[in-house]
């Protein structure tokens, strides 16, 4: 196999193709992408540096070892490289400059996409919704005292701040008591989340 024969149809790495190796667990693999960009990048400069050395066991070494770590990434183009040099060295030839220049070349395009698949921020979660204000804390608490159904249109259209003020669980539970028509409950549920609201809920 020579330089002519890399495939360049593909991205540098399958990163669907790489998830499904590592079972779906996207942070095993965001930590097998991480640890092969910190051990790689200079992948090359050192199999150049074995090359000039004159120690060719080494370097099938090191292209046998990128090989691996490119399947592990599924970076196609990279491991086709490395397996083509490590046939080479395996056979006693010295490689050619292309092949090592296509290489290199593949591996600057793993390392670009890396890059910046890497550096991209997590995405951000949506921001939590401004909590009731007191007057719509009032308006509830006297709802829920008098037993009104309208306690539930309040609490559906207002679900999102009021969540924000009561937090997931205490608000599961709140709209559990108020579909049971269990007004009495759901206002004692929110006596302790609403201390700034002490007389609307002691009358």
């Amino acid at each position: 196999m020579n330089a002519e024969a890399f495939d360049h149809t593909e991205p540098a790495f399958d990163y669907a193709a790489g998830l499904e190796r590592m079972t779906g667990d996207t942070e095993m693999y965001g930590r097998v992408l991480a640890r092969f960009r910190f051990d790689y990048r200079d992948a090359v400069v050192r199999l150049r540096a074995a090359f000039d050395a004159g120690d060719l066991v080494l370097a099938q070494r090191q292209a046998h070892t990128l090989k691996g770590a490119a399947a592990m990434i599924e970076a196609r183009g990279l491991r086709q490289g490395a397996l083509a040099l490590e046939q080479a060295l395996r056979a006693g030839r010295a490689p050619e400059d292309a092949l090592l220049e296509r290489l290199e070349a593949e591996l600057e395009q793993v390392m670009a996409q890396l890059d910046v698949l890497l550096a991209a921020p997590a995405p951000a979660e949506a921001a939590p919704a401004p909590p009731l204000d007191d007057a719509q804390v009032a308006r509830l608490c006297a709802l829920l005292d008098l037993g009104d159904s309208a306690a539930q249109d309040l609490i559906a259209e207002h679900g999102a701040g009021l969540r924000t003020l009561l937090g997931a669980p205490r608000m599961a539970q709140l709209q559990a008591a108020v579909a049971c028509f269990d007004f009495e409950g759901a206002l004692t549920m929110l006596r302790p989340a609403l201390a700034g609201h002490d007389k609307q809920l002691s009358g």
